[in-house]
């Protein structure tokens, strides 16, 4: 893609976002959309917003399940950038028309008290990284139409990032065992 491209697609991403009108998937807009793209297109969506006067809070990952990135056809993981607007607090009300077509995510949040620098960084890294973790909800959005995304169309869309509701409870890392978590998300 050319870096006009680029620039398009991520200016058409945050209009979708701000009006609330969902576009056809980049990827049949955009030849040549792939990973590295998609990157450059979240990054300029959030440079955008940081300019606009967001911060940058922290960062998630999605496609985590082994099940989802077989269906995107993936081998890792994808990531997002959380800023500081998409934070709520605990039994916040969130209207249904300020997203376009949210779907809710039980994790687990990991809020560190240092960076984190890769490439390399292990699992004993984050561990020693992390001030304590906490239940959280994450909301997650689309502003590809009726969630008709490729892997390329979501990380171009920060992962599909929008808002992340972090439970109260903060607790020491070393006091679970985050393999063995479970998780009960009941509606209403």
């Amino acid at each position: 893609m050319h870096q006009n491209q680029l620039q398009e697609a991520a200016r058409r991403l945050a209009e979708a976002e701000r009006d609330r009108r969902p576009i056809n998937p980049l990827t049949q807009t955009y030849t040549g959309l792939d990973v590295p793209a998609a990157y450059e297109v979240q990054r300029a969506v959030i440079s955008a917003r940081v300019a606009g006067g967001a911060r940058v809070r922290g960062h998630k990952v999605g496609l985590t399940a082994a099940v989802m990135r077989e269906q995107f056809g993936v081998s890792e993981p994808d990531y997002g950038v959380l800023l500081d607007d998409m934070f709520l607090l605990e039994g916040t009300e969130i209207p249904a028309d300020s997203l376009l077509a949210p779907r809710v995510e039980p994790e687990l949040a990991f809020v560190l008290d240092r960076p984190l620098r890769g490439p390399g960084v292990t699992v004993a890294d984050v561990l020693r990284a992390t001030a304590f973790v906490t239940p959280s909800l994450e909301i997650i959005d689309s502003r590809i139409h009726n969630w008709e995304i490729t892997v390329f169309d979501s990380i171009a869309d920060n992962a599909s990032s929008a808002r992340v509701v972090l439970g109260g409870t903060a607790t020491d890392v070393r006091d679970i065992d985050p393999r063995l978590l479970g998780v009960v998300l009941r509606r209403n």
